[in-house]
């Protein structure tokens, strides 16, 4: 008998699922044509700002819960 996942998890599988599929589909000029590296250093570099974005949003979230933790 399959034990169902936890339902909490599903927003965690659904943006991993988004974030490789996105990562992928970037991806997939290179993955197995190294004749079209610079492509993919080209496709790397553009999700650089994106990722620094999505990170720097992250630690600030971060800060605002931890500090609202401490004020309750």
């Amino acid at each position: 008998m399959a034990v169902a996942p936890d339902p909490r998890f599903n927003p965690f599988f659904l943006l991993t699922g988004v974030t490789f599929v996105s990562f992928a589909s970037g991806f997939g000029v290179c993955l197995f044509n190294l004749d079209t590296v610079n492509e993919c250093v080209d496709v790397a570099n553009s999700w650089v700002g994106v990722f620094q974005a999505m990170g720097d949003h992250l630690i600030a979230w971060a800060f605002a819960i931890v500090h609202a933790a401490f004020h309750r």
